[in-house]
């Protein structure tokens, strides 16, 4: 039987009570009285309890005794253990172990009793802590432990619970257990008992507990409730805002309810799809017609492929996951989580249309995935190029093994590792594959490209080879020719050089014994021979054919370059217009078009070149008519504009396209043609025409209102061409007999005949002359003379005028100038004695006047 019950602080020896609180506070208090009642005593007090609750009872303690000190105020003896780490020491596998416990605890209560000679009270927490971590039954283990211990040391213990450790009903037989293992049971702090209650302390905590329990429990469930409604909740709006399609049908077939997901995958709002029959939204029937059975014999599907109506008139390729629920055996409803595979449907469609044509591809094609970059698909020509049939499925090294280290697994890997397309133009892999025929070599393009994954990662590639054999062997064929070509290009060009060459040195050679013939006939004009008068004007007339004749011989070497002499003359334009339709007449009669000109006969004079123009307006012409189909019309037009002539040339042929007119006047261009080549033509015509007009200061422009309509092009020329120097000798700065002074001349040339002719007529015109017929004979005699001007040949013996010069400036101590004398009169020819320091460059023969007036530009010097 239970002891009566006792305020803590009254505890007998022996006693064992369990004190249940509400507020910590109230704890505090209790066992602070409880303690204080042993130390006042000069007793023994073990306190074992949590840091917090030991701070505070070492405060009240402390306070009972008045004023701080440094020394405690009781005489008795303060024991403190923490409760934790005391439970810890005795804890075996979440059990209290009871030899640990005597160990422990035991020794701690033996010390404090002083062998029977000194009172103890005692106060554990240890039991709470273990309650509180949702271990009761090692809690109510260890108040049996201590009752124990009692039976072996004589002192009073207090153990107390907050009550909301039994604050349900699960909890009310382990309260039950505590309350026995007590002699003494004191109620929460807000039960007061009445005066003289004796025996009540157990029922009243028990009703405690009760209440506590079932205030517990009505809390529990409004919360049980509202969890309940927060997460019906919770599941509706989960299912209804889901990114999964989510329906439900009824055993009629009629759609119950569907989620958002599933109306915007589709495009219906909810009216007009719940409440509908679920066929009719699938495109197959038959397929839900099976569906709706299986679902109702109790199958579940499973990643069921499927088409769906969209209320656009589109349609959804998606996959369905449903199960049937029934009750007592009955079909209720289905449901039904449909997910939108469009995109990947798409994708594997794709995939497959590409594996296909790659299948049927003219180039050999092969994909090959992953790390190990195996085979998924070869074609046939990529088989027939490795020689293999058995790839699929297979690495490209283990399948290819021969192949290692060439450049083809190389490139596969390359482009695998970084993502990147390689192409290779040329390459041959037969020579290092067994089973291929490798003695017919054969050459293949690869174009290899990665294949990636949604989110860009390459997960293998694609090889493309085109077989480029033939492209090879012709391209080894054309460096052949080209190099052939190359060969004879530098033949052609040494040939022309010498052609070049033969044509400067005939010009030369032409040109030596003229300049005697003319030199001797200007003497025989100076003398004033009248008797020879006609002789002299037929040879004049003679030699100013045979030196026109050297210079056109000399001009084919610069009209195949683009340099061009123009011979102007005033002349009217009607003359030269007319010069050109005589030199088409013949293809108008053979196109059998008609011409109409609108020239005026006078009034428009010009000054030019009339075979130049001539030849610019026959080139127009000319190609109006092969470009006008048989039976057209061609106008030749000329009128003033301004200060300008122009003249235009039209047609109503096949015209120019607008992406044409900017290239019409270039050199070699040329419109489409057939393959006849009906037109003709090397495309140099209008290049010369705009060349030709562009030296005389005009422009011409190509006008067409595109295909069929026709071309006109007109050409504009000023009335007063600029003057090019190509129509005159440069002017003189002196007259021929207009010379400054006597000059002391040294002529060198090896031709004695034109060289001693030439000192006659310098003689005549008052100069001192001295010949010379070598370099070395120059060289000797014009120490002596100190010559002021030296006309000197540059086609010597032994050196060279130019080398001969430069001989003369060192020997000579006066100033003197140099004029080359030569047949050589190209403008290379002139830019070098330029370059070497004469004065002037005299062509053979030479003209007097030009001759006299060069040496009166030279200044003399004093003799």
């Amino acid at each position: 039987m239970q002891d009566a019950v006792l305020a803590p602080r009254a505890l007998s020896p022996g006693s064992h009570l369990v004190q249940f609180y509400e507020d910590d506070a109230f704890i505090v208090d209790e066992v602070a009285e409880f303690l204080d009642g042993a130390l006042r005593s000069a007793d023994a007090a073990i306190l074992i309890a949590t840091p917090e609750h030991r701070a505070a009872i070492g405060r009240r303690l402390h306070g009972f005794g008045g004023a701080p000190s440094a020394q405690p105020w009781y005489p008795g003896e303060l024991i403190t253990l923490d409760a934790r780490d005391t439970l810890a020491q005795f804890m075996v596998g979440g059990r209290p172990d009871e030899a640990l416990f005597q160990a422990v605890v035991g020794a701690v209560v033996a010390r404090a009793t002083q062998r029977g000679t000194r009172a103890v009270r005692a106060f554990g927490e240890m039991v709470a802590l273990l309650y509180a971590d949702g271990q009761p039954e090692a809690a109510i283990q260890l108040e049996a432990f201590w009752n124990r211990l009692a039976q072996r040391h004589t002192f009073a213990l207090l153990c107390a619970y907050p009550m909301t450790l039994f604050a349900s009903s699960e909890q009310a037989e382990s309260f039950r257990h505590v309350c026995a293992l007590h002699t003494g049971v004191q109620p929460a702090e807000s039960f007061a008992f009445p005066a003289g209650s004796a025996d009540v302390g157990t029922t009243v905590a028990t009703l405690q507990q009760q209440a506590a329990a079932l205030q517990s429990e009505v809390t529990r469930r409004l919360e049980a409730e509202r969890t309940l409604r927060r997460r019906e909740k919770e599941l509706s709006d989960f299912l209804d805002n889901a990114a999964e399609g989510l329906h439900r049908v009824g055993a009629d077939g009629i759609i119950l309810w569907a989620n958002q997901a599933e109306l915007d995958m589709l495009g219906y709002a909810a009216e007009d799809y719940i409440g509908r029959h679920i066929a009719e939204f699938y495109v197959d029937q038959q397929l839900i017609t099976s569906i709706l059975h299986k679902l109702a014999t109790g199958q579940t599907l499973r990643d069921q492929p499927a088409t769906l109506r969209c209320r656009d008139g589109g349609r959804k390729h998606v996959q369905i996951t449903s199960n049937a629920y029934f009750e007592n055996g009955r079909l209720v409803y289905t449901r039904c989580f449909t997910r939108d595979v469009t995109d990947r449907s798409l994708r594997e469609h794709t995939e497959r249309e590409r594996n296909n044509l790659l299948m049927r591809a003219p180039v050999a094609a092969a994909l090959l995935t992953g790390p190990d970059l195996v085979f998924r698909l070869a074609n046939s020509l990529y088989c027939e190029m490795v020689g293999r049939t058995d790839l699929v499925g297979k690495a490209h090294r283990l399948v290819l093994p021969e192949l290692a280290g060439t450049a083809l697994p190389q490139m596969l890997e390359r482009v695998f590792e970084t993502g990147q397309p390689v192409v290779v133009d040329e390459l041959s892999v037969r020579p290092h594959l067994a089973a291929a025929d490798a003695t017919a070599e054969r050459f293949f393009k690869f174009n290899v490209e990665p294949l990636r994954a949604p989110d860009g990662a390459a997960y293998g590639v694609m090889v493309l080879a085109v077989d480029v054999t033939a492209l090879v062997h012709g391209r080894r064929v054309l460096e052949a020719s080209n190099a052939e070509r190359s060969r004879l290009l530098d033949e052609l060009q040494a040939a022309s050089q010498a052609k070049d060459e033969f044509l400067a040195m005939l010009g030369h050679e032409l040109r030596n014994p003229l300049s005697p013939i003319v030199t001797a006939l200007e003497l025989m004009k100076m003398r004033g021979d009248l008797q020879s008068a006609k002789e002299q004007a037929i040879i004049q007339r003679q030699v100013d054919h045979l030196i026109r004749l050297v210079d056109d011989l000399l001009d084919v070497s610069r009209i195949t370059r683009g340099k061009v002499e123009l011979r102007t003359e005033s002349v009217e334009i009607a003359q030269v217009l007319a010069k050109s339709v005589e030199m088409a007449s013949m293809l108008f009669e053979q196109r059998r078009h008609r011409l109409s000109i609108d020239v005026p006969p006078t009034g428009m004079l010009w000054r030019g070149d009339p075979t130049r123009l001539a030849q610019v307006v026959s080139n127009l012409l000319t190609n109006a008519v092969r470009y006008t189909d048989p039976g057209g019309h061609v106008r030749l037009r000329a009128w003033r504009d301004g200060e300008d002539i122009a003249i235009s040339v039209a047609d109503n042929g096949k015209g120019l396209a607008p992406a044409m007119l900017p290239r019409v006047f270039e050199l070699f261009f040329q419109g489409h043609q057939g393959m006849d080549r009906a037109e003709g033509g090397l495309g140099i015509g209008l290049a010369l025409v705009k060349n030709l007009v562009e030296l005389h200061g005009g422009t011409v422009e190509a006008r067409s209102d595109g295909p069929g309509c026709g071309s006109e092009f007109i050409v504009r020329l000023p009335t007063q061409r600029p003057d090019t120097g190509s129509d005159a000798a440069p002017a003189s700065d002196a007259t021929p007999n207009d010379h400054d002074g006597q000059r002391r001349i040294l002529v060198v040339d090896d031709n004695a005949d034109a060289g001693e002719l030439l000192g006659m007529l310098l003689r005549a015109n008052g100069h001192s002359v001295l010949l010379a017929h070598d370099p070395l004979e120059a060289l000797r005699v014009a120490q002596a003379f100190q010559p002021q001007v030296a006309l000197l040949d540059i086609g010597l013996p032994v050196m060279d005028g130019y080398e001969l010069a430069a001989q003369l400036r060192g020997v000579l101590k006066t100033p003197c100038g140099f004029i080359a004398l030569t047949g050589y009169g190209q403008d290379a020819d002139r830019r070098r004695s330029e370059a070497s320091g004469f004065d002037g460059h005299l062509v053979k023969p030479v003209d007097i006047d030009l001759l006299l007036a060069t040496l009166n530009r030279i200044p003399a010097t004093p003799p």
